[in-house]
């Protein structure tokens, strides 16, 4: 056995030789031919070999196993997906492939497009005009109330009506009546006249039913309009207050049968009840074109940024409707609802968003049961790189909704999760960010339909629990976030 062993032991080693001058003979040949080595790319102790620990994966079973859980108390229709923010893929998915009316959400398209159509400085102007120059503070005809589309021309009247915690943000219209005053103003021999041909003159949208049409929950949608389009409005306050109002008996809204003349009658008012005389009744019309125009006063509405928190406070379906015409003639000169429709697909094409096959979009507010989409198109909406500016903003915490507040009790920092949140009818929607640290945040977005469900508490438990579990989540850090320090002595 000894003998055998030491044989072998000469015969390694002899191999080994052999080997190591063939290598020797090789690398000189390389190195000769100035053949450069190979060299190695990534030191042994370095992040880039920490990536596959470190990298923010939280697509794992347990993820999925308790989002299906959740998933499976939902309606048959109804669609999740929750990704991580600016990655490329989903982390959770479901019900991908289903388009629901997707109710208060649709508020966001349109807000993305004014976004990215007509800028945040975008305003509204209403103005006087008048065919001839005024002469000594008279005018030797007609006035006329020139709309720019502006949906907050408000009242002082209306504002005392609105709900007591409403975002009360308008364009104060009597302010425009003083202007003129203010510049002298004594005596108009003609009439005040409206003039809403900023837009069409559908006052509502063409696809909407005509049970939606005569709720009191739709004002008029037209180009010049004071306080919605309603002659009659309720006190909100009072009828609230009052415990004898029954649903039979409450005071009803009425609406305009032409917006722009019930404008110009209110704005005839204004100027009276400050001394101008105004010789002819109101009437409505369309300023005449190709004649020379003089300008008397005009009114600027605050820029558009406003405007789009007021909508989400208020869920104001008149002022979503109505931006969806200015954003439609913007793009295409049409004040129309198909137009401003049109110019939504354009805007989601160019940041690469399938509004083709996952969106069916019929208003701007989201209110015709016709429309429909799907749960990806949202995602790819809120995960944009040139909208999340926009969203972040603009999304209220969910701290702050009561459905959440007690599931939300026990998280830090609860302020964190922030989206929008709502169930109306057979809808319910839920859709916004978590940050889950180390400068991580979900995207997330839930969609139901429940037809002719008697109540939604279950549909808003089952958000509650589904927030309260994605923020429980945690980030992972990166490899950006791990450095290693070169060891030195001293």
């Amino acid at each position: 056995m000894p003998v055998v062993l030491l044989a072998i032991a000469i015969g390694t080693l002899i191999s080994s030789n052999a080997l190591s001058n063939q290598l020797h003979n090789d690398l000189g040949e390389m190195i000769a031919d100035d053949t450069q080595l190979a060299k190695v790319q990534t030191p042994l102790i370095s992040t880039r070999r920490l990536t596959n620990v470190l990298a923010p994966s939280l697509a794992t079973p347990e993820l999925r196993n308790t989002l299906n859980e959740l998933m499976a108390r939902a309606p048959a229709i109804a669609c999740m997906s929750v990704a991580l923010t600016e990655r490329p893929m989903p982390i959770y998915e479901s019900g991908t492939n289903l388009r629901l009316m997707p109710s208060e959400a649709s508020l966001l398209a349109t807000l993305a497009t004014a976004y990215k159509e007509l800028g945040p400085d975008h305003t509204f102007t209403t103005s006087i005009a008048a065919l001839v120059e005024p002469q000594n503070g008279v005018v030797n005809g007609d006035i006329y109330l020139v709309g720019g589309g502006d949906p907050l021309l408000l009242t002082a009247d209306y504002l005392k009506a609105l709900p007591p915690n409403s975002n009360s943000l308008h364009t104060p219209i009597e302010n425009l009546a003083q202007q003129l005053v203010d510049n002298g103003l004594r005596l108009v021999t003609g009439a005040v006249v409206g003039d809403a041909s900023h837009f069409d003159d559908l006052r509502y949208v063409s696809t909407w039913p005509e049970s939606l049409v005569q709720s009191e929950n739709i004002g008029t949608l037209v180009g010049l309009q004071f306080d919605d389009g309603w002659v009659r409005f309720p006190d909100q306050k009072t009828t609230q207050d009052d415990p004898d109002l029954t649903q039979e008996n409450k005071p009803a809204y009425l609406s305009a049968e032409d917006p722009s003349f019930y404008a110009a009658a209110l704005f005839d008012d204004m100027l009276e009840a400050r001394d101008v005389v105004i010789r002819r009744s109101p009437r409505s019309e369309a300023l005449p074109e190709d004649e020379q125009v003089f300008v008397l006063g005009t009114i600027q509405s605050e820029p558009l940024r406003k405007y789009w928190q007021q909508i989400l406070e208020n869920r104001d379906v008149e002022t979503a409707e109505i931006l969806l015409k200015e954003i439609g003639r913007s793009a295409t000169g049409q004040g129309t609802t198909q137009a401003g429709l049109e110019a939504v697909k354009s805007i989601f094409n160019e940041l690469d968003i399938d509004s083709e096959t996952q969106m069916l979009g019929l208003d701007g507010s989201g209110l015709d049961p016709a429309n429909q989409s799907a749960c990806p198109l949202f995602v790819a909406l809120l995960d944009s790189s040139e909208l999340r500016p926009l969203f972040s903003d603009l999304l209220p915490s969910m701290a702050d909704s009561e459905p959440f507040q007690a599931k939300l009790a026990n998280i830090a920092d609860p302020a964190r999760v922030k989206a929008l949140s709502a169930t109306k009818g057979d809808a319910a929607v839920m859709m916004g960010y978590i940050d889950i640290g180390f400068g991580q945040e979900i995207t997330f977005v839930f969609m139901a339909n429940q037809p002719n469900a008697q109540n939604n508490i279950t549909l808003q438990e089952l958000q509650a629990d589904i927030v309260a579990y994605l923020v429980g989540l945690e980030g992972k850090p990166s490899v950006d976030d791990i450095e290693l320090l070169p060891i030195h002595n001293g």
